[in-house]
């Protein structure tokens, strides 16, 4: 075995219009902004094997959740194509975010006019009964909202 993995860095989403994607994750879901920075020249072009890129990376994290990172990045050049992968297409991902209320964010997102896959479901783990939702960003790309109760059915923390 080479060197394993020991830490978990960050999750990368890339966006389309970095406005609009920070109105949705910062202003919306309510991640907080860490840092900001463009990225251009001969060593990022190297990094994501395409001529003269230019990205805009902008770098989120959950309130709750220190130092678990979500960058967003904008390719401002070259554009990339719009990806078409849906739950369950091998090379898919989606990233989940834990919420305290379900029931409530899931109201209060549609009232936003945001688009779920599905209405909310719940699955009996045998350790505890989670509630989760699939919902989509304003580029199409699938995000989870789960609620996972403090204290399982065993009376447990």
């Amino acid at each position: 075995m080479i060197s394993s993995v020991n830490v978990m860095d960050h999750v990368s989403v890339t966006v389309s219009d970095m406005d609009c994607s920070l109105a949705f994750y910062k202003d919306l879901l309510g991640m907080e902004e860490i840092e900001r920075h463009r990225l251009e020249g001969e060593t990022i072009s190297k990094m994501a094997g395409k001529d003269e890129v230019i990205m805009q990376v902008v770098r989120l994290q959950a309130p709750e959740t220190p130092g678990m990172l979500l960058d967003l990045q904008e390719y401002v050049q070259p554009h990339g194509k719009v990806s078409d992968g849906k739950l369950g297409d091998v090379g898919h991902s989606h990233i989940c975010f834990g919420v305290p209320d379900l029931a409530q964010a899931y109201k209060e997102l549609q009232a936003e006019g945001v688009k779920f896959v599905s209405e909310p479901v719940s699955f009996d783990l045998g350790w505890a009964i989670v509630h989760v939702v699939f919902f989509e960003d304003p580029d199409g790309y699938i995000l989870e909202l789960m609620q996972v109760p403090y204290e399982t059915k065993n009376g447990e923390h």
